[in-house]
């Protein structure tokens, strides 16, 4: 599912196998073309060569850009928490299959090939250093989307987008994947964003971004925790931003579109 690719034993880029990326990278001189696809991990590179369209913030800097015909998405992975103050991008390498973008870009290829709507799995690359690593990774940008958080602070969202996000949810269920972080910010809505366009059903996708840690598990109890860690997102945004339009009424929508699914 992945192919790996190195110039020095050090630095080691991941690829997803029969992807283009793929394909174009074993044409003519591997070193070349693996320098090459290393390039787009360098953020000062895509903004000297005037590939970077929009950047945006969170835990460090992601960056859009266009390449190799593709839309894409840069981000560099960083610890959270209270470890992230003694070493906030470095991890233990335990083995390349142990690594976090190879795990992350693994999860999206069956999640992607099975149909599910998240992020098209591009590449990764891994930089040891010594007995830790640092990685990044690149997927494909979700275009003409918003961040869910971003509209519940604008405007109220009709029944059938809230059906929509509990079916999206519940799909990913259905395939055992538990997101570890299920949170409002971890959802695009991708549409028009005119209210009438939004409210009418099928003209809104909805996406799960940021599958970093997230794994396959067997049973169902799980699932109940994962709805109440998405709802408790909720909650906590409506106790923190002035205005936020989420309501009971949207809950029981979304409970009917997970249950529907």
């Amino acid at each position: 599912m992945i192919e790996l690719y190195s110039i020095n034993p050090d630095e080691q880029l991941m690829l997803v196998r029969d992807s283009h990326w793929q394909r174009d990278i074993v044409r003519g001189s591997l070193d070349i073309n693996v320098a090459k696809y290393l390039q787009l991990f360098q953020p000062d590179w895509l903004v000297s060569e005037g590939l970077v369209s929009e950047t945006a913030s969170g835990r460090g800097m992601v960056y859009f850009f266009e390449a190799m015909d593709e839309k894409c998405v840069l981000r560099h992975y960083f610890r959270g928490g209270m470890v992230a103050k003694l070493t906030d991008d470095n991890f233990v390498f335990t083995g390349i299959q142990q690594t976090r973008p190879y795990r992350e870009l693994s999860m999206l290829c069956k999640l992607f090939n099975a149909g599910l709507n998240v992020p098209k799995p591009l590449a990764a690359k891994v930089q040891r250093r010594g007995l830790s690593y640092s990685a990044d990774i690149i997927t494909g940008a979700i275009e003409e989307s918003q961040e869910l958080h971003q509209l519940l602070m604008q405007t109220s969202l009709d029944k059938p987008i809230w059906l929509e996000i509990g079916k999206t949810i519940k799909l990913l269920h259905n395939a055992q994947v538990c997101h570890t972080d299920l949170n409002v910010k971890n959802l695009l809505l991708q549409a028009n964003m005119n209210s009438k366009e939004l409210d009418k059903i099928g003209m809104t996708k909805v996406f799960i971004l940021d599958f970093d840690g997230c794994k396959e598990r067997k049973g169902e109890n799980w699932k109940i925790e994962n709805l109440a860690r998405f709802r408790r997102s909720l909650d906590k945004q409506c106790n923190k931003q002035d205005q936020y339009f989420f309501s009971e009424e949207n809950w029981h929508w979304f409970t009917q579109g997970y249950q529907s699914a």
